[in-house]
C-alpha cells in the first residue's frame, strides 16, 4: 500500500462528466490512517444547479455564487493529489469528472474503488452504497452527499479493509 492516499469525492450538476459540471470537490490526504491535509471547495458552475441536485446535496446556487471556477480549482487539486493513490466510492464516477476537467491529469494515479471493497468485505449488505457501508461500520452521523463527509467515510472503509488484510499477512 502506498502509505499516502487521497480520498476524493465530488458533487455535480448531473451524471455526465461531459455535459454536467462539478459543484464541490473534496480531497483528504492520509498517511496510513492519519489525516494530514484537506482540500475542499465549492465550485461555481456555468449553469444553475438543478433543483433535484440541491435536494440531494443541499448545495444551492446562492452557496456557490462567490466560489472559484473549475479553472481556478483544478490546478490546485492536481497539485494536492500529486501521484498518490486515489480512493473513492464508485470511483469511476468521481474519476471521470476529475479527469474530464483536468485534461486527464490523473491518468497515472492508482485508483481504488470502495464499492468493490464493500462488496468483498460485506457481501451480506442489501446494497453497497456509501451510506449503507458507513452505517454498517459504525458511522452514525448524517452528512452524506457533501464531499468532505463522503471522503472521510470512504477513507474509513478503505482503512478498515487495509487493517483486515494485514490480519491475514504472516511474518
Amino acid at each position: 500500500m502506498d502509505n499516502i492516499f487521497v480520498a476524493i469525492d465530488v458533487e455535480t450538476t448531473g451524471l455526465s462528466p461531459v455535459y454536467n459540471e462539478l459543484i464541490e470537490i473534496s480531497a483528504i490526504k492520509y498517511k496510513e490512517s492519519e489525516k494530514i491535509e484537506v482540500f475542499s471547495t465549492l465550485i461555481k458552475p456555468r449553469i444553475s444547479i438543478p433543483y433535484r441536485i440541491t435536494q440531494i446535496t443541499g448545495i444551492t446556487n446562492d452557496m456557490v455564487k462567490s466560489s472559484p471556477t473549475i479553472e481556478e480549482v483544478m490546478p490546485k487539486l492536481i497539485q494536492f493529489v500529486e501521484n498518490h493513490t486515489i480512493v473513492a466510492h464508485n470511483a469511476n464516477f468521481d474519476y471521470s469528472f476529475i479527469q474530464n476537467y483536468s485534461s486527464n491529469s490523473f491518468s497515472k494515479n492508482k485508483v481504488i474503488d470502495t464499492v468493490q471493497i464493500g462488496r468483498k468485505m460485506y457481501p451480506e449488505l442489501p446494497n453497497h452504497k456509501l451510506g449503507t457501508i458507513a452505517k454498517h461500520i459504525g458511522i452514525t452521523e448524517d452528512g452524506f452527499h457533501r464531499a468532505e463527509f463522503d471522503c472521510e467515510c470512504c477513507a474509513k472503509i478503505y482503512m478498515n479493509y487495509i487493517k483486515s488484510e494485514k490480519q491475514f499477512v504472516t511474518k
